[in-house]
């Protein structure tokens, strides 16, 4: 039996702010499939992976984790860069334990040992989840502070987004993960859309 899904009022209002928000822009999905070959690169070993040596290659102290971040968005601009480097830095101090005094060998480590601790689609996933919340927050924060009485309600809201976007990205990729386990240019495209169609609620097959 399937189980009805119920819509917070907070969930409802995201859906109303994002109406007239423009869409995820197409340098995501590119930034994805980067992501998802290098953590495979270095989940593997790989050492001559090209990808691979071409990040590790250009990023240099004193801020590795911003360099590789940096690297990986190469293509993105404006908005949608800062966006971006923003949520690959998040997943990269997340990986390695929110830790920011680590130079290049040891951020490699300590991802590797991560990547073996957990799956690499844990790592895709968190990656979405920033990102995600990052976009949605910065289009629709101005209208929950707009809306919000207190500071308080205002920081519940902002709790309340984060949640929604983890549970929607966390559904989406598990969906993903069972339909279509190899994450090629389609199949990113695909989850994308699924996320933020899911976010405005929508059907995933509008758009």
């Amino acid at each position: 039996m399937s189980r009805t899904h119920i819509v917070s009022p907070t969930e409802l209002r995201l859906r109303q702010f994002l109406k007239t928000k423009p869409r995820v822009a197409p340098p995501v999905i590119a930034t994805l499939l980067r992501l998802d070959e290098w953590t495979r690169s270095i989940h593997a070993g790989e050492a001559e992976s090209p990808l691979r040596r071409k990040l590790i290659a250009r990023a240099s102290a004193p801020d590795p984790i911003r360099q590789i971040a940096e690297n990986l968005i190469e293509h993105a601009s404006g908005i949608e860069r800062d966006l971006l480097l923003k949520s690959v830095q998040e997943v990269l101090f997340y990986s390695v334990n929110f830790e920011t005094d680590l130079n290049v060998a040891q951020t490699k480590t300590r991802l590797k040992q991560f990547l073996d601790h957990e799956k690499i689609s844990t790592f895709i996933r968190q990656f979405l989840s920033f990102y995600f919340f990052n976009y949605v927050w910065y289009h629709t924060g101005e209208s929950f502070r707009a809306w919000a009485l207190t500071s308080q309600v205002f920081e519940k809201e902002m709790e309340n987004v984060e949640k929604i976007c983890e549970k929607i990205v966390a559904s989406a990729f598990k969906s993903h993960e069972r339909e279509e386990p190899v994450l090629d240019r389609n199949a990113a495209k695909e989850l994308i859309h699924n996320v933020e169609q899911r976010l405005r609620g929508l059907d995933a097959r509008e758009g």
